[in-house]
């Protein structure tokens, strides 16, 4: 009976770190980076799978860190431009760029990564 005690025991402390590595469950920080000519003004979003919209406006420079779970977000980003000059974005993540992107003229500049 003890021998079995101890399995079941050896069995719950394996499985809560099996769930505790779990890639879907684990978080990390993304950054949107917005640079360029300070009168290229935007206007739009960021979203996240689990976070969901979030509404942004401004001109360069600009950042924004957010959270987003590996495995299972999509993080996406889609900025209007409403100026003059050129408008670059970046998603970064771990100090390496996921996705960018640049815009001088109307039009919408969207942004797209899965962790």
């Amino acid at each position: 009976m003890r021998k079995v005690s101890s399995l079941i025991v050896l069995a719950a402390i394996l499985a809560g770190f099996c769930l505790m590595t779990c890639n879907s469950l684990q978080t990390i920080q993304v950054t949107l980076d917005i640079k360029g000519n300070k009168l290229a003004g935007f206007a739009g979003s960021y979203e996240t799978t689990t976070n969901g919209l979030t509404t942004i406006s401004g001109s360069p420079p600009k950042s924004y860190t957010f959270e987003a779970r590996k495995s299972y977000d999509v993080v996406e980003v889609q900025l209007g431009y409403l100026g003059s000059g050129e408008l670059i974005a970046k998603l970064i993540s771990d100090g390496v760029t996921r996705d960018s992107g640049s815009i001088n003229t109307a039009g919408t500049l969207a942004l797209h990564w899965t962790p």
